[in-house]
């Protein structure tokens, strides 16, 4: 039996969804985030032990949403003959990132439950009376939690409500335990992306180069017998294998694992680990590369995508826990 229940995990408000295996908690007030997903013992998303907590690092616990994606260079780009500005939120290098999403309240849009699965809407609202930082346009952005014995879908919708021309780019800083297992080692445990090719990134900014790194033996590890992530230092950007959007968590003693499924238009991944040793591991699905807008490159390049007035865009991605063949 499916069921969906307002309540608090310790003291965050939030509904609690259970439906086959699986148990799942979304916290409307900070930004419609999913930061718990749970299959019996299994707790596969970094959860906080407090609002407080959750409210100091909301980008590194759960499923927190990110528009824009990861960092705008200096926090500004130049769009249609307009300047847009983001406030200077990394100070130490002078960018914007991420976005506010993930801190910003969401409206309970519908609820539905059945003998099978399980469902919530949520919805933020910009309009130009109330806008989003100093984001030019109205817009609204919609998040639908399924809960089913297959595990938990997402979909997020951003509708352009202004009068002219939208950049659009959209992400999730998705956040996993380290260990997901009760006493397991991080050693235990690898992950698996399907990459394309690495971007390389300055190591100061952490902006794109502009070059590729086609063959790093780190692509090797990712796509093929897994990384072991725990003890190294990880903030890396990739493209998206063309024929599989997917990343793979999984404990290898005993086959355990999580599979994210991710649309074919999040067509880049940022990794990171926090420098290693954090307990988590941030695998991020992007719609565009990172500082797509300022980049030289063409659009098709970097994924910099524009909403028509009134055109939306839908995207889909799946937590699923699986049992693997062991290694």
């Amino acid at each position: 039996m499916a069921t969906i229940l307002f309540t608090h995990y310790k003291d965050i408000p939030g509904y609690r969804m259970e439906a086959g295996p699986y148990t799942a908690f979304i916290c409307a007030a900070r930004g419609a985030n999913c930061i718990s997903f749970a299959e019996h013992e299994a707790n596969f998303l970094r959860t906080p032990n407090s609002f407080s907590e959750l409210g100091e690092n909301p980008n590194l616990y759960g499923m927190p949403l990110l528009f824009p994606p990861n960092r705008i260079c200096n926090g500004m780009f130049f769009f249609g003959g307009n300047l847009y500005r983001f406030p200077i939120n990394e100070p130490a290098r002078g960018h914007h990132i991420h976005g506010f999403l993930s801190s910003t309240p969401f409206a309970l849009d519908s609820m539905e439950c059945d003998t099978q699965k399980a469902s919530l809407s949520f919805c933020y609202e910009a309009t130009i009376k109330e806008p989003y930082l100093s984001f030019p346009h109205a817009f609204k952005i919609s998040l639908r939690y399924l809960l089913d014995q297959s595990g938990l879908h997402q979909l997020v919708q951003l509708e352009n409500r202004s009068n002219r021309s939208m950049p659009a780019g959209l992400g999730f800083h998705t956040t996993f335990n380290a260990c997901f297992l009760p006493h397991t080692e991080p050693s235990d445990y690898k992950i698996k992306v399907s990459v394309g090719e690495e971007i390389e990134l300055d190591r100061t900014t952490i902006i794109p180069t502009g070059n590729y790194l086609p063959d790093s033996p780190l692509l090797h590890e990712l796509g093929k017998k897994g990384l072991q992530f725990s003890d190294k230092a990880i903030s890396n950007h990739f493209t998206c294998d063309k024929n599989l959007h997917e990343s793979l968590l999984f404990h290898v003693p005993s086959g355990r694992a999580l599979r994210y499924t991710t649309e074919s238009q999040y067509t880049f991944w940022m990794l990171f680990n926090g420098g290693g040793n954090q307990g988590f591991i941030c695998v991020e699905p992007q719609t565009w590369m990172v500082d797509a807008p300022n980049s030289p490159l063409a659009p098709d390049q970097t994924g910099f995508m524009v909403l028509e007035p009134g055109q939306s865009i839908q995207l889909e991605s799946k937590l699923q826990g699986v049992t693997i063949p062991l290694i």
